[in-house]
């Protein structure tokens, strides 16, 4: 192991620590209390410093923790309007307050401190809580005469009281002697006696502006009215008056150019308008309103006008807007002109009632009153005259008769929703209505409310004249009873979709005229045929439910189409047209009719040839082209409206478009048209036209029309007419 190294100091112990050197001596004289007596006195002395130091700290803690509540002790008092009230809150709170923390005090130094400080806030305290419920008694004293003061007002000027009118200065006079004379300085007393009047006036002027601000302006920029109003009071209620006015004239002038757009020439008073709106604002309108006002009467013109008159009508418009107006002018007015017949054809394109309602003034007069009337027959005789109504001035407008409705959309989605909402019982009363109030044009209103989501069942239901099996086919709209259907059918072997596809290859025919139809709407055509197939599966397993055998109930399904329709190549014939029952006559009469039209007549309509895209084709050639088009590429198909049928040509896309001559009417005829005038002529079809001409042989066996004229007459006083119930 490693021996320690060791070694040797030289070094002598002391008393004193290294490096300081004590100078204290004693003398021999002193004793050593006598001499250490100054220190003891200076160690005491410090003592009592710090105690005292000690003793003002907890004292002043204790009174900051106190003072905090305090402060909501004087808050509380200090929103009062009742000394005696107020400084009862203090006093006995702040006591509680001094207790709680004098208490806490370790010694009575620290205690007396606090509670001397303490008492010292609580004077402070004191005076300010005196000064604010001061204050809060006068506000609560103005605030309660204020409360009487428009008591006395609104008696007067509101309440249409005589005798509160004629003694409502002495009212307020007497108010304000009562709470204020003695108890506000005497200038300021006389300064309210004064203004009393202007008060009064002040009242009667916000009165008016609430109930006719244009009034009020008036009397306000009146200096003769309101006399005592001061200037400054004068003129802030007349900005009040315009805050009001501005959104109010915005309104009236979108009103004025809405009409406008519609032919309607609404007053609006623009010098007005002037006087209230911002200039900015002002300026604005009034780079519209010209132009507005200067057209309105040809808007009007253009909205009721027929179609094949819109094009020469407008251009005459515009060439002598072009000479009398400035270029910036006549664009503007040539906007709102063009954008006229813009709207037009939308808004009759996809809403003609509401358009009509809004652009005829007559229409509009015989809306309100079937909107007023309350006697039911009175009602329903205005129906069927507004009705007829709608349709002429529809058809005098030129709209085509696939496209002429009998209600607004708004009136169908209604009905739609009603009925959706209704019961068995309802559903077959609204329907029943429906035949009441729309009579002749109750399939135009079955297509619209078809459109509108109506249920296949009820469109279903008018294709018969039979109110039981109305009442079946709505059954069909209950998921309960289609469930049940179902489940017999589950239950027997039956499969759904295997009765489904039996009757719909038996409605081939009738499916391929209805696609025919519809040939870039498919889709809708398709969702209709799949909706008629479903009801007509209900029907055949309700016959099953009754006992008929599965093949029998498909027949009796299926041939509630067939036998209900006289279905040819491109279109067919209802069997039910109306709610009437059309006899085999009238149907080989309608048909023989077409036929006749399509193979001798078409060129005596005078359709009026498409135009082509070739600018080198001249109008002899189009006319020929057209013709030829008409005899080798035209069919007859049903109008959209189910109402009767529309001839066109077909085109190498499938397009099917309808021919119109030079009046712009359609080659059309509906169903119940007996006559034998050509449509847009004043010709007859010639009955014999066939036995003269041996250039085509009758059509798929029809009698010659002759034969079908002589049966429709002879039919016409015993036909079954019934009405869908």
């Amino acid at each position: 192991m490693p021996k320690i190294p060791t070694f040797t100091t030289e070094a002598r112990p002391t008393a004193e620590a290294p490096s300081i050197q004590t100078r204290t001596q004693i003398p021999l004289t002193q004793t050593i209390g006598t001499a250490l007596a100054p220190v003891t006195k200076a160690v005491t002395k410090h003592a009592v410093n710090e105690k005292n130091l000690e003793n003002k700290s907890e004292a002043l803690s204790l009174e900051n923790k106190a003072l905090l509540e305090l402060t909501d002790v004087f808050e509380e008092a200090g929103r009062l309007d009742n000394k005696d009230q107020a400084f009862n809150i203090v006093q006995n709170k702040s006591k509680i307050i001094k207790e709680k923390y004098s208490n806490l005090a370790s010694n009575n130094a620290v205690k007396n401190t606090f509670d001397n400080n303490f008492l010292s806030e609580v004077q402070k305290g004191i005076f300010k809580v005196n000064n604010r419920v001061s204050t809060n008694i006068i506000q609560t004293l103005d605030n309660e005469v204020n409360v009487k003061k428009n008591r006395l007002l609104t008696e007067a000027y509101v309440s249409d009281n005589a005798l509160a009118l004629n003694t409502i200065q002495t009212d307020l006079e007497l108010l304000y002697e009562q709470n204020y004379k003695g108890r506000i300085d005497v200038d300021e007393y006389n300064k309210l006696i004064q203004g009393i009047p202007g008060e009064i006036q002040v009242y009667e002027v916000s009165q008016l502006i609430s109930s006719k601000p244009r009034q009020a302006y008036s009397d306000l920029m009146n200096k003769d009215k309101f006399k005592d109003i001061p200037l400054q009071t004068r003129i802030s209620l007349i900005n009040e008056t315009k805050s009001i006015l501005i959104p109010e004239i915005k309104d009236e002038y979108k009103n004025f150019v809405a009409a406008a757009a519609f032919g309607k020439d609404v007053d609006f008073d623009i010098n007005f308008a002037k006087e209230i709106l911002p200039p900015r604002t002002f300026s604005t309108m009034m780079k519209e309103y010209n132009n507005v006002k200067d057209t309105v009467a040809d808007v009007k013109i253009l909205n009721t006008i027929s179609n094949k008159d819109l094009s020469e009508t407008l251009d005459n418009m515009l060439s002598k807007r072009e000479k009398s107006k400035t270029f910036i002018e006549f664009q503007k007015e040539k906007k709102i002109l063009t954008e006229t017949i813009n709207d037009r054809n939308e808004a009759m394109a996809t809403d003609p009632i509401f358009f009509l309602n809004a652009t005829n003034d007559d229409i509009k007069i015989l809306s309100d009153e079937l909107q007023n009337e309350t006697n039911p027959d009175l009602r329903l005789q205005k129906k069927k005259a507004l009705t007829e109504v709608y349709v002429q001035t529809q058809i005098d407008m030129g709209q085509p008769p696939y496209q002429i409705k009998v209600m607004s959309n708004s009136e169908a989605t209604s009905f739609v929703e009603q009925y959706k909402n209704g019961d068995q019982n309802m559903r077959i009363a609204m329907l029943q209505n429906l035949d009441a109030e729309f009579g002749d044009y109750n399939s135009n209103a079955m297509l619209q409310l078809t459109n509108a989501g109506l249920p296949v069942t009820a469109e279903l239901s008018s294709f018969f004249n039979n109110p039981k099996l109305t009442e079946r086919f709505l059954s069909f709209d209950s998921e309960d009873e289609q469930k049940r259907l179902k489940q017999y059918a589950k239950d027997n072997n039956i499969t759904f979709n295997d009765v489904r596809r039996s009757i719909r290859d038996n409605l081939s025919e009738f499916e391929d005229v209805v696609m025919r139809g519809s040939r870039f709407n498919t889709s809708v055509a398709l969702d209709k045929m799949d909706n008629i197939v479903d009801v007509l599966s209900y029907y055949a397993l309700n016959e099953m439910v009754a006992g008929v055998s599965q093949g029998a109930a498909e027949k009796n399904a299926y041939n509630l189409i067939n036998n209900s329709f006289d279905i040819q190549d491109t279109f067919f014939v209802p069997l039910v047209y109306n709610g009437q029952s059309l006899n085999s006559g009238h149907v080989e009469f309608v048909v023989e009719k077409a036929n006749l039209i399509k193979d001798f007549y078409v060129e005596d309509f005078g359709a009026v040839a498409f135009e082509s895209s070739d600018e080198d084709v001249t109008d002899i050639k189009l006319n020929e082209a057209m013709i030829d088009q008409l005899k080798n590429f035209g069919e007859w198909r049903n109008t959209a409206d189910g109402t009767g049928l529309i001839y066109g040509i077909v085109f190498n896309d499938g397009s099917f478009g309808p021919v119109k001559n030079q009046q712009g009417e359609y080659l059309s005829f509906t169903f119940d048209d007996t006559s034998l005038i050509i449509p847009g002529t004043d010709k007859d079809i010639d009955l014999d036209i066939r036995t003269k001409s041996q250039q085509l042989q009758p059509r798929r066996g029809f009698p010659a029309v002759s034969e079908s004229v002589s049966k429709l007459e002879a039919n016409k006083g015993s036909e079954i007419i019934g009405r869908r119930r």
